[in-house]
C-alpha cells in the first residue's frame, strides 16, 4: 500500500495484520483523488472508519490542510499513528469514536471532504451518511464506499447524489449539498 500523489507519493503505508481492516485499494483510491482535483487542496478532511489512515494520509499529501481520523479499532488507530510518523505529518487529529453515534462527540466543526468506508454490509455507511450532513462545509463533498450489493439513495436529508463509480466489487458514492 503506497501513497499514489503528492509530496509522499511513493512512500510506503504501514498495513494492517489482521484482516479486520480493508484499506482501498491503490487503484480506487487514486482514481477517487484522481476525480476529486483541486478539491483537496486546502480542504479540512474527516476520514471515518479510517482503517490504515490511507485515504486521509493521501489527503494531506495532496495538500489538504487537516485531516481528523476516525475509527474504534485500536489497531486501526495505531496503524494511523505510525503511518503519519514515518511522513512527519502533523496537520492531524485522531480519535477514538465507535459510528455513527460517536459523531455527537466531535467539535461542531464542517470539513470540505468526508470519507465513509466502513466495513463493508454492515449498515453503518448508510446510518453515517443521514447524521453526516451537519459536519459538510457550503461546498463540501462526502464520499461513501460500500460494496456493489447496496444500493444508495440519491438523496439523503439535503445531500444529493452527484456521482456514482464502480471498481469492481466496490463502489463510491458522490455526496454534495443541494
Amino acid at each position: 500500500m503506497r501513497i499514489t500523489a503528492g509530496k509522499y507519493k511513493g512512500r510506503v503505508l504501514k498495513s494492517p495484520k489482521s484482516r479486520t481492516i480493508r484499506p482501498m485499494m491503490d487503484k480506487v483510491r487514486k482514481a477517487l483523488f484522481d476525480s476529486l482535483g483541486l478539491k483537496v487542496e486546502g480542504a479540512k478532511v474527516l476520514d471515518l472508519f479510517c482503517g490504515t489512515g490511507a485515504l486521509g494520509l493521501e489527503a494531506l499529501s495532496r495538500g489538504a490542510e487537516k485531516v481528523v481520523f476516525v475509527d474504534q479499532s485500536g489497531e486501526a488507530l495505531s496503524l494511523v499513528k505510525e503511518n503519519l510518523a514515518s511522513l512527519g505529518e502533523k496537520n492531524a487529529e485522531i480519535k477514538r469514536l465507535t459510528l455513527p453515534n460517536g459523531l455527537k462527540k466531535l467539535k461542531p466543526n464542517t470539513f470540505d471532504l468526508i470519507f465513509i468506508t466502513p466495513p463493508y454490509g454492515t449498515g453503518l455507511a448508510l446510518k453515517t451518511l443521514k447524521e453526516i450532513e451537519s459536519f459538510l462545509s457550503e461546498d463540501g463533498v462526502v464520499v461513501v464506499e460500500e460494496n456493489t450489493e447496496e444500493d444508495f439513495p440519491n438523496e439523503m436529508g439535503n445531500l444529493l447524489k452527484f456521482r456514482e463509480k464502480t471498481y469492481g466489487q466496490t463502489r463510491l458514492h458522490f455526496y454534495r449539498r443541494r
